[in-house]
């Protein structure tokens, strides 16, 4: 019989994992476990996520979770046969111990990054921004404590130096696509042996994203396009790992008072400064910085 995997998690990068696994020969997708449909678009209308979209198209069964894994939720993944796997990836939400008990053989959690580096619910994007030149992505097992379990797997990779953070997660999962299903075979007949992680981590955490961490002010933009190569560089990585969410961006003082302007693509010209490829300011469309800086008061 194949071995089952619940997998819980929201993204298409989960929905990777499962398509992966749900056409392995010695694999099947049990059940997954992953929040209900969310209002989005100016019409808030109710859209499923990827890894739903994915079970209803292969007739999988779903559980849905509202705000937080109650007493509902418990009684209705419990009701299921317990699977040999348990799957996280992207999930958003703590995992109770209860849960972590549910598979027969071990629950597992992708996280990409060079673990015990950058644990958090944002490596790729804190690897971008600190100009690391190699990463990995790990397959860890599961614990309570948070990106702390025994590593499983973990892959060294090269940082591109044009990665944007969809183009490093993109290659870490794709990475983990080509070994998932045999690193977890490998699990079930006991040939793998976790390693445990050290205790405290070299780097910060890599806490969750916000808009007001992509902000930059726009002294700072001038000086980088014109006088300081540092600072440049900084905002150069910056754009890369702030893109496609929540953006780079700036105020601008125009005639009219200060508009916002995202900073959506950036290199750095032959003088090692930054120039601007593709900017978006409030009520424009998306151009090059060339064809709206007359907006600026100088």
């Amino acid at each position: 019989m194949p071995y089952s995997v619940a997998i819980a998690g929201t993204t298409n990068r989960t929905s990777l994992c499962a398509e992966t696994l749900a056409q392995h020969p010695e694999f099947e997708v049990s059940f997954v476990i992953t929040p209900e449909p969310k209002p989005t678009g100016r019409k808030q209308l109710l859209t499923p996520n990827p890894l739903q979209i994915f079970a209803d198209g292969n007739q999988i069964p779903t559980v849905l979770i509202k705000n937080r894994i109650d007493e509902s939720t418990e009684s209705k993944i419990l009701a299921h046969k317990k699977p040999d796997f348990l799957l996280v990836v992207d999930f958003g939400y703590l995992v109770p111990q209860w849960l972590l008990d549910l598979p027969q053989i071990m629950p597992l959690n992708i996280h990409p990054s060079a673990l015990p580096k950058w644990r958090g619910s944002s490596p790729g994007q804190f690897v971008l921004l600190v100009g690391e030149k190699n990463s990995a992505v790990s397959i860890i097992q599961m614990t309570s404590l948070f990106d702390q379990g025994p590593i499983v797997w973990q892959q060294q990779f090269e940082v591109q130096p044009s990665w944007t953070q969809t183009e490093y997660y993109q290659h870490s999962f794709q990475l983990v696509a080509q070994n998932l299903a045999e690193l977890m075979m490998q699990l079930a007949k006991k040939e793998i042996t976790p390693t445990p992680q050290p205790k405290t981590s070299p780097t910060l955490l890599a806490r969750k994203i916000t808009k007001q961490d992509a902000e930059v002010k726009w002294n700072e933009v001038f000086e980088a396009m014109t006088s300081n190569q540092h600072l440049a560089e900084k905002l150069e990585r910056a754009s890369r790992a702030y893109s496609p969410w929540p953006l780079l961006w700036t105020q601008i003082p125009t005639h009219k008072g200060h508009r916002r302007m995202q900073i959506i693509k950036t290199n750095l010209n032959e003088r090692g400064f930054l120039s601007l490829k593709k900017v978006k300011v409030e009520g424009m469309a998306i151009k090059p910085w060339q064809e709206v800086k007359n907006v600026v008061k100088n």
